[in-house]
């Protein structure tokens, strides 16, 4: 009787056993399915597949990172209802969080999360929360930048970003005034864009330098420091250091032209 009740007991060892090794590989399957989904743009298979993968393994970081993915290109492709949008964008984020939190040590779900965290902002109708955005969007990019601080693309990609935050500011300021080329001739508003966007300007300008200098043969940086440099143009106290900026500006855009660049479709 006794070796019976052992026989049974290792029996359902066995078979528990059984199941959770069989729970990775299941779930292995599932990420290829969602993965093979997501590159023919069929979103909402692919999230179904990685939804399964996270309920199997709930640990394993990629599955979260790829369903976060999955789950942003639905919100900004259009495939989900405006009614549920806010669910979506709060799953998507979380999932990217807790890819994250599993493996504090590989950028991309950093990056994924940066760029929905941009995506957003840019879709935000409040300047604060348009803001908030924005900066969490650059916070992430940071932390990726600091495991692979030799990526002259993101070094880019964070200069990209931290303009989308005041560039629309500045031009909207600009284009109130319609006299002589100069710095914004309002006073109190130009001495309150450079208190709030200022460092942020420069730290753009010092980001699109870096990743000039360590992508020589690319034309895009040129153009960015350009973009820049007349927008920080407009906040300068003087005619000087307007016309010094202005003239750095013109020597970054000849370069980008003599680099192949060219200006139509470019922003």
């Amino acid at each position: 009787m006794k070796a019976q009740k052992l026989w049974v007991g290792v029996a359902l060892a066995i078979g528990f056993l059984g199941q959770t090794t069989a729970a990775p590989a299941d779930a292995r399957a599932l990420m290829e399915q969602g993965n093979a989904a997501l590159a023919h743009d069929q979103l909402r298979e692919a999230a179904a597949a990685f939804q399964k993968a996270v309920d199997l393994d709930p640990s394993s970081a990629k599955a979260h990172e790829q369903l976060g993915v999955t789950l942003a290109k639905e919100i900004f492709s259009g495939n989900v209802r405006p009614s549920a949008d806010s669910d979506v964008v709060e799953r998507a984020e979380s999932h990217l969080r807790r890819a994250i939190e599993l493996d504090p040590y590989t950028s991309t779900p950093l990056l994924a999360l940066s760029q929905l965290e941009a995506a957003l902002a840019e879709r935000s109708a409040a300047p604060d929360q348009r803001t908030e955005r924005y900066q969490s969007a650059q916070d992430l990019l940071k932390k990726a930048l600091a495991l692979a601080p030799a990526k002259a693309g993101m070094y880019f990609q964070l200069a990209s970003l931290q303009r989308d935050e005041f560039g629309p500011v500045l031009q909207q300021a600009k284009s109130r005034f319609s006299g002589k080329p100069g710095p914004l001739p309002d006073i109190d508003l130009r001495h309150s864009l450079q208190q709030q966007y200022g460092a942020l300007i420069d730290e753009a300008i010092q980001n699109a330098q870096k990743a000039s200098e360590m992508a020589a043969h690319s034309p895009k940086p040129l153009l960015l420091m350009s973009r820049l440099l007349r927008e920080r143009a407009l906040l300068r106290d003087t005619p000087e250091q307007y016309a010094a900026d202005m003239h750095s500006a013109d020597d970054f855009q000849q370069q980008f032209l003599t680099a192949g660049g060219h200006l139509e479709g470019t922003k």
